[in-house]
C-alpha cells in the first residue's frame, strides 16, 4: 500500500469529526472554539498515524492518542505540566478546576455561550475523545459506517440544548464528512486490491453514499423542524397542560442554584435602583414535594399576562385580604447576565413595566415567566413589602390545627415524610401557642449555633436513602437548599402550609444601586398564613449579612408611620404603610467552611495523575522495553519451559538495541558466533552464552522425553547465571546511548531500523 493510500482513512475520519464539530456553533458563541477543534483533530489523528507506521497494535495506538491527547490538554490549559505536556499532580488539580467551573458554566447558562477557557478546554476533552473513538473504528478497525454513529451524537447533542434549530450549513457539512469517509474506505480497499480504477471507479461507492446520506439529512431536517421540536431548547407549557406531574418548564430550579453558588467568580446578574428596603428577590417557588426526590414545581395555574398593556393591576394570591400590611416599593431592575424563563419580583407585585408582552404571571405562585429563556429588558416593578403585625399572625390558632381553609392543600401534603421528622418538628416547637409561633421557633431553631447546623456547599455524607432525614439527624451541614427544604416540609408535618423559594438575596450596596451576582443565589421558605399570605423564612445560618432576618418575627416588632413611595403605576390594593428599616450595606460572602482542605476529589486526582503517568512511560518505546524486559526475567526467574525462550529472547533484545541484529533465518549457533564478536565480552560473558547456546539447542531442537530430559541438562540457576553474565557484560563494556536508551532498537520494526548488515 502506498503511502498516500495510508492516509486517506486517518485524514477523511479527523476531517469528518471537525465537520460534525460545526453543530457546536449552536451553543458556543465566537469563533476560537473552532481553532481549538481542528487542533486538537490534528493531534489525534498525528498521534494515529504515527504509531500505526511504527506498526503498533491497534490498542496501543488508541492509547498514544489518548496520551496525546493529554498532553495537548496539559500545555494549554495548564502552567505547571512536566516539560510543559505531562500533567503532574498540580497540572491534574488545575484541570480538575478547570472542567469544574466549566460544569457550573453549563448548568447556570444558556446557549449560546460565551467561549471561556473552561469551555475551551471541554470542548477540546469531548472532540478529542470523539476523535479517538472514530480514528479506532474507522481506521483500526476499518469499519467506518460504525462511526457514523459516534458522529450523529455529535450532531445530536447541541441539537437538543440549543434553543434554536442548527443552522442547515452544519448539517450538511457534518453529512458531508461521513460521505467522505465511506469514499476514503472505498478508494483505499481498491488501492489495497490492487483494482483498475477506471473514470471514477476509485469513488464508485460514493454515489450510493451520498444518496444515503442525502436522504437521511433531508428527514432528520423535517422530523426536526415539524414532528419531535429537537433543537428547540426547553419548553414551556400553560393552561391545562401545566397541571400534569414533570409537564411545563423543565429546569431543575436547584441544580441551577447549587452551579451559581459554586461558581467563585460572582457574575454579576442584576443592578437594581430604589430598594429602600432590604428583601429577597423571588425568581419562582418550588410547592411539590416527594421523598427521596425533593422539591419541584407544581403547575402554574391561574395564569394572567403580567404585560404593562394591564389596565388592570395583578391580583394578589388566593386568601390575602386588604389593606396589606407592609410597604410599598418602586424599583427599576437592570439584568446584565441574567437568561432565564423566570423573571425575578420583590415581595407582592403589582404592576411591571418594560417586560415585554410574552410574559405572564401566576399569583399563587407569585412566580412570572416565559415560555422560552429570553435576556428581559430592563423593567420596573410597583410592589409591596409584606409587614404583617404578629398579633394577627398569632391569631390564626395553634399549630397543629387546620385554621387554613383557603389555601391549596398540596402546600400541605408532607405524604411518605419520616415519622421522625415530624416527632423532630414537634419536639422543636414544644411550648408555643401558634402556628406562628412554631414557625418563628423552627426558623431560630436552625440558625441557633448551639445546635449545630453549618452553612457549606459541600453536603455532609449521610448513612441512608433519605437525605431529610440524614440532614437533620446526621449531618447538619449543607447549603440553603437543605436549610429552606427541612424547615419547609417540617412545617408542613404541624399543617402550616409551606414552600421553598428560589432567587437572590438583596446583593450589595454601591453607590445608589445594589448589584445582585451569581454568589447571591439562594433558597428559602415561605409560609402561608390567613390575611398576609406568604412570609419569607430563613433558616439558613449564615454569617455574612447577606439573609434578611424580617421583623415580624422579633420579639420587640411595633408599627410606626408610612413609608415613602414613588410615583404609581396602575393602581393597586391599598396597603397599609409601616417603617422601612435603613439599608445597610452587605459584606462580601464569606468562603465556606473548609474550603482548602484536601477532599477525596484531590486524592481521586493524584490516583489518576500516578496511574496516567504510569500509562504514558508505558508507552514510550522505553516503556515497552522496560515492560518485556521484565516479563522475560521474571519468566528466567521462575523457570520452566518458557525460560530458555524468554532467555534468548531477552539476549537478543540486549544487543539489538546495542545495533547488533543477526540476519533472518540464521541457526542458533552461527548467531552466537555473531553476537560473541560483536560487541566486547568479557570471558564470564562468553561463557554464559555458551550455556544459553546449548539450552536453546536442547530445547528447540529435541523432541518428545528427550526434548524434557535434555531442557533439564541446564538448571535454572545456571540458566539466571548466564543471562546476568552477558547482560552485565553489555552494560559494562557496551552501554548504549542516551538515545538508544530512549528509544530501544529491540522494540521499534525493522521498517524505523533499516536494513541491518
Amino acid at each position: 500500500m502506498t503511502g498516500f493510500s495510508r492516509l486517506l482513512s486517518p485524514v477523511a475520519a479527523g476531517l469528518a469529526v471537525a465537520l460534525a464539530a460545526t453543530s457546536l456553533t449552536g451553543v458556543l458563541a465566537g469563533p476560537r472554539w473552532w481553532g481549538f477543534v481542528v487542533l486538537t483533530t490534528a493531534v489525534v489523528v498525528g498521534a494515529g498515524v504515527l504509531l500505526r507506521w511504527l506498526r503498533m497494535p491497534s490498542t496501543v495506538v488508541a492509547a498514544g492518542q489518548l496520551t496525546a491527547l493529554a498532553g495537548l490538554v496539559t500545555a494549554a490549559f495548564t502552567s505547571s505540566g512536566w516539560l510543559a505536556v505531562v500533567p503532574g499532580p498540580a497540572a491534574v488539580t488545575q484541570l480538575r478546576a478547570v472542567l469544574d467551573r466549566a460544569t457550573q458554566q453549563i448548568r447556570v447558562g444558556l446557549p449560546p455561550l460565551s467561549e471561556s477557557t473552561e469551555l475551551l478546554c471541554l470542548v477540546v476533552v469531548a472532540v478529542g475523545l470523539v476523535a479517538v473513538v472514530v480514528y479506532t473504528l474507522a481506521v483500526s478497525a476499518a469499519a467506518p459506517a460504525s462511526a457514523g454513529l459516534v458522529l450523529l451524537g455529535v450532531v445530536t447533542v447541541p441539537a437538543v440544548v440549543s434553543d434554536q434549530l442548527l443552522p442547515w450549513w452544519s448539517f450538511a457539512l457534518s453529512a458531508l464528512g461521513f460521505v467522505l469517509l465511506l469514499a476514503a474506505d472505498g478508494w483505499r480497499r481498491q488501492l489495497e486490491w490492487g483494482e483498475c480504477a477506471g473514470s471514477g471507479g476509485h469513488l464508485s461507492a460514493a454515489p450510493g453514499a451520498i444518496a444515503v446520506t442525502a436522504g437521511a439529512m433531508v428527514v432528520a431536517l423535517f422530523v426536526g423542524a415539524t414532528v419531535t421540536a429537537v433543537g428547540t431548547g426547553r419548553s414551556a407549557s400553560t393552561g391545562s397542560d401545566t397541571g400534569r406531574p414533570g409537564s411545563g418548564i423543565g429546569l431543575n430550579p436547584f441544580t441551577a442554584l447549587r452551579g451559581q453558588l459554586s461558581r467563585g467568580d460572582g457574575a454579576a446578574l442584576f443592578r437594581v435602583w430604589g430598594l429602600k428596603q432590604r428583601s429577597y428577590l423571588r425568581a419562582l417557588t418550588l410547592s411539590r414535594f416527594t421523598t427521596r426526590v425533593g422539591w419541584q414545581r407544581g403547575p402554574l395555574d391561574g395564569v394572567v399576562p403580567a404585560s404593562e398593556d394591564k389596565t388592570e393591576p395583578l391580583p394578589l394570591p388566593l386568601g390575602v385580604s386588604t389593606p396589606i400590611s407592609g410597604s410599598t416599593l418602586r424599583v427599576q431592575i437592570e439584568p446584565i447576565n441574567y437568561v432565564d424563563n423566570w423573571l425575578p419580583v420583590f415581595g407582592y407585585p403589582l404592576a411591571l413595566a418594560g417586560i415585554g408582552p410574552d410574559w405572564n404571571y401566576d399569583p399563587d405562585a407569585l412566580t412570572i415567566f416565559s415560555s422560552r429563556p429570553q435576556r428581559a429588558q430592563p423593567y420596573t416593578e410597583l410592589g409591596v413589602l409584606l409587614a404583617p403585625d404578629p398579633r394577627l399572625l398569632r391569631a390564626v390558632g395553634p399549630a397543629g390545627g387546620a385554621p387554613f381553609g383557603a389555601v391549596d392543600p398540596r402546600y400541605l401534603d408532607a405524604a411518605g415524610v419520616d415519622h421522625r421528622v415530624k416527632q423532630l418538628a414537634t419536639q422543636v416547637t414544644a411550648g408555643t401557642r401558634t402556628a406562628f409561633d412554631a414557625a418563628v421557633a423552627l426558623n431560630q431553631w436552625f440558625t441557633q449555633p448551639s445546635n449545630g447546623f453549618r452553612y457549606d456547599l459541600r453536603t455532609a455524607a449521610g448513612n441512608g436513602g433519605d437525605a431529610l432525614v440524614d440532614f437533620l439527624f446526621t449531618g447538619r451541614r449543607g447549603y440553603c437548599e437543605q436549610f429552606a427544604s427541612a424547615m419547609a416540609i417540617m412545617l408542613r408535618t404541624l399543617h402550616v402550609p409551606a414552600r421553598v423559594a428560589v432567587g437572590f438575596t438583596p446583593g450589595t450596596l454601591t453607590g445608589g444601586s445594589r448589584l445582585i451576582t451569581t454568589d447571591d443565589a439562594h433558597a428559602w421558605v415561605e409560609a402561608w398564613f390567613p390575611g398576609a399570605g406568604w412570609l419569607p423564612f430563613d433558616p439558613t445560618p449564615l454569617s455574612d449579612g447577606r439573609t434578611v432576618a424580617p421583623d415580624y418575627g422579633a420579639p420587640d416588632y411595633g408599627a410606626a408611620g408610612p413609608t415613602p413611595t414613588g410615583p404609581p403605576l396602575p393602581a393597586g390594593p391599598p396597603v397599609a404603610s409601616t417603617v422601612t428599616p435603613a439599608p445597610d450595606p452587605l459584606t462580601s460572602p464569606a468562603p465556606y467552611p473548609g474550603a482548602s482542605e484536601p477532599g477525596r476529589g484531590t486524592r481521586i486526582g493524584l490516583s489518576v495523575t500516578g496511574l496516567l503517568g504510569l500509562g504514558m512511560l508505558a508507552l514510550t518505546p522505553l516503556g515497552v522495553r522496560e515492560i518485556r524486559r521484565r516479563r522475560r526475567l521474571r519468566l528466567i526467574g521462575t523457570g520452566g519451559p518458557r525460560a530458555v525462550c524468554a532467555a534468548w529472547e531477552e539476549v537478543l533484545a540486549e544487543f539489538a538495541d546495542r545495533g547488533v541484529v543477526p540476519p533472518a533465518g540464521q541457526t542458533v549457533r552461527a548467531t552466537a558466533e555473531l553476537l560473541a564478536h560483536g560487541p566486547a565480552l568479557d570471558e564470564p560473558a562468553r561463557a554464559g552464552l555458551g550455556v544459553l547456546v546449548s539450552a536453546v539447542e536442547r530445547s528447540w531442537y529435541a523432541s518428545g522425553g528427550a526434548a524434557r530430559s535434555l531442557a533439564t541438562g541446564t538448571s535454572d540457576r545456571e540458566l539466571c547465571a548466564a543471562v546476568d553474565a552477558v547482560r552485565s557484560s553489555l552494560t559494562r563494556c557496551a552501554p548504549p546511548s542516551p538515545m538508544a536508551r530512549l528509544f530501544p532498537r529491540s522494540v521499534l520494526p525493522r521498517s524505523v531500523l533499516g536494513r541491518q548488515p
